[in-house]
């Protein structure tokens, strides 16, 4: 009965080391954060704005080559346009024709100022506002 004892704490002992022999246990697996994703694109906006005294007895807009014209407007005039993003170099062209008086005429991009052109007379006269923008 002597050697009892000591033959438990063997077994004891046994059975606790068998488990840091050989290959170590993999790390536990960790969950990856999700990362934030990007903003989404916010289309871009031209608005064009006309102003002023005069009537314009043709007013002409050109946006990406595709021309629209108007008779007989009547100031204030304002039109948005539209772009999708990441769609490149956008150009536009507004021919603005009256009989006299004041005429003001702004762009602005994304709310940015972009373009201005202010003309006056007693007389016919003709005004363009054009540029373009890209993204």
């Amino acid at each position: 009965m002597r050697h009892f004892p000591a033959l438990v704490a063997a077994v004891l002992l046994a059975g606790c080391s068998a488990g840091t022999s050989g290959t170590p246990s993999p790390a536990p697996a960790t969950a990856t954060p999700p990362q934030p994703s990007a903003p989404r694109a916010e289309p871009h906006r031209l608005e064009i704005k006309i102003d002023g005294t005069a009537v314009l007895t043709s007013l002409t807009y050109t946006i990406d080559g595709k021309a629209t014209e108007d008779k007989d407007v009547k100031l204030p005039w304002s039109h948005t346009f539209t772009f999708a993003p990441h769609t490149g170099k956008h150009v536009y062209d507004v021919v603005m024709r009256s009989t006299g008086g004041e005429v003001t005429a702004t762009a602005t991009v994304d709310g940015q100022p972009w373009g201005q052109s202010r003309g006056s007379g007693d007389g016919a006269s003709t005004q363009s506002l054009d540029g373009d923008f890209s993204d």
